[in-house]
């Protein structure tokens, strides 16, 4: 009998083999059955990584084997991407040992259109290729939304509003039936909670890839959430790690929940929630902190919550998304400015005073609501904009954090190597810890963002390639011709100046746009409202 490495003897087990259509996969996560392991690791994909599985799916590679723990798990909240529900205990769940990061993409993908941080996925009729999207500019009406492919119902929908050709037509049902019925293999082991020692040897063989999980960590992993080993706070950060922005202390989710319940922002939650079910609120405050993400990220402009200037933010859009969860375009419009008015005039930092005015402004009303919110800040003007970038010293404040989002707004791509071109990838850059291309600093000046490139560092940058580069590639990085010279010739006083005055100007005009400074629609609400107010 084979042994483990400690010496205990094991027990040969059954594994079935099975084929599963990506259709059926899905099927099976929208009843519940598809479940993902409560472990520290979350989802590690980046835009890329999610694109390339599509286009093996397109042309018929393979994706690698599924393993599988068939056995049973308790009713649940469940969230996988930005796919949410509440599901029944089932006594024959997938637990998932090996595929979280396909299977997690799938979902994201097909089942919702919601994709957290993570950029949306499209297919390109005309390239017929996979491709990733703009987060705030309307997509070509050539591209499919992925979660358009995964049901014929809503595909034709889509294309007789959409009205393509008949060849683009005909495209689009070939690859979303070529999506469909992809076969994914799988192995299946069956876990009666009784052979612990035989599954804690399996995952730890299968996690020799990558960076290894300890035993006890891989066994804990399936064992937590079968058992319910972890608390409900713990769980929905696990559940908003795989959003791809990054981790949520568990106090801004504690706050979170405070406000959708509607609660008072001074006192603990375990004081406001006499007696009620605080499952139940805690699924609501998952569902409103995905949308709240995705609004930080798509509509915000922020790429990860390390960079989120005030995180004050956070309760209070989870309340109004717990209330409204699709809110009227010109609605998100404003709550941008919302967001870039309060971060100028420091009115969305945490403060339990300044909390309760936002909480207690949001109710049913989504209009009312979003003028309430906007007229409770202080007012803004240009004065109010950086006339300098700020040194690099100290620790993080909301300044720098807001310097690197006026970076990242520039959608930073990869400036050489195989990946020219493609999206810098930034929250797994910044989940990583990985750091960023900066180029030598000037002795005895401070340091700001005009010497750093939001560019990973393992990929080389030689000025002098760089010369050769289309002029959209220099510009996601606030490089131009003059400053590329000037670094080519080893000025680096001239790069970092004339680079500082383009990423100074660049910074006031994302604040100014972002903030809605220079707009003459005095903050208008949608005019939905006023034939509303008409009808009443």
């Amino acid at each position: 009998m084979p042994q483990t490495p400690s010496g205990a003897t094991l027990v040969p087990t059954e594994l079935e083999t099975k084929t599963f259509s990506v259709s059926a996969l899905l099927d099976a996560i929208r009843k519940g059955r598809v479940r993902i392991p409560h472990f520290q690791r979350g989802f590690r994909w980046n835009d890329e990584d999610r694109r390339l599985l599509f286009d093996s799916l397109q042309s018929g590679f393979p994706i690698g084997t599924l393993l599988l723990a068939r056995g049973e798990a308790p009713a649940a909240h469940i969230m996988l991407g930005g796919f949410a529900a509440t599901v029944p205990q089932t006594p024959d769940a997938l637990w998932v040992v090996d595929g979280q990061q396909r299977l997690v993409t799938l979902a994201m993908a097909l089942l919702e259109d919601h994709s957290g941080a993570y950029r949306p996925l499209f297919f390109d009729l005309e390239a017929n290729r996979f491709v990733t999207g703009p987060r705030r500019r309307s997509a070509p009406p050539y591209w499919v939304p992925t979660h358009v492919l995964s049901s014929s119902a809503v595909l034709n929908k889509w294309l007789r509003e959409t009205a393509i050709s008949a060849e683009l037509s005909d495209r689009a049902d070939a690859i979303a039936s070529r999506l469909r019925e992809y076969a994914v293999p799988a192995y299946l082991i069956p876990y009666d909670g009784q052979n612990d020692q035989l599954l804690q040897e399996i995952f730890a063989r299968v996690n020799q890839r990558g960076r290894a999980l300890e035993k006890h960590e891989v066994f804990q992993a399936l064992h937590s959430s079968v058992m319910g080993g972890k608390g409900p706070i713990d769980r929905v950060r696990d559940e908003l790690v795989q959003l791809g922005f990054g981790e949520l202390d568990g106090s801004q989710i504690e706050k979170a929940a405070i406000a959708v319940a509607g609660g008072d922002p001074r006192k603990p939650l375990q004081d406001q929630v006499n007696g009620k079910p605080v499952a139940e609120l805690l699924e609501r405050t998952s569902k409103s902190l995905a949308l709240t993400v995705e609004f930080l990220s798509g509509d915000a402009g922020v790429p990860h919550v390390s960079w989120l200037p005030y995180a004050g933010v956070i309760p209070a859009l989870a309340r109004f998304l717990s209330i409204h969860p699709s809110p009227h375009p010109r609605n998100r419009e404003l709550l941008v400015r919302w967001f870039w008015r309060g971060t100028l005039t420091r009115e969305h930092r945490t403060d339990n005073y300044i909390d309760l005015p936002k909480w207690r402004a949001i109710d049913q009303d989504e209009h009312g609501s979003v003028q309430r919110l906007l007229k409770l800040l202080s007012p803004v003007t240009e004065e109010d904009l950086p006339s300098a970038l700020q040194p690099l010293v100290g620790g993080r404040s909301a300044r720098r954090s807001t310097e690197y989002i006026s970076l990242a707004s520039l959608e930073p791509k990869v400036l050489a190597g195989e990946a020219l071109g493609q999206d810098v990838p930034l929250a797994s850059l910044i989940d990583h810890q990985l750091g960023f291309f900066e180029v030598e600093p000037i002795p005895g000046s401070d340091r700001t963002i005009a010497s750093i490139l939001l560019h990973p560092t393992d990929i080389p940058l030689d000025p002098f390639l760089l010369t050769g580069l289309a002029e959209p590639l220099l510009a996601s990085h606030g490089l131009d011709e003059p400053s590329l010279r000037a670094w080519a010739a080893g000025d680096t006083q001239a790069f970092i100046s004339l680079r500082s005055a383009q990423l100074l100007s660049h910074l006031r005009r994302f604040l100014t746009d972002a903030a809605g400074l220079h707009t003459r629609d005095q903050d208008r609400q949608p005019l939905d409202a006023y034939f509303a107010e008409e009808g009443a």
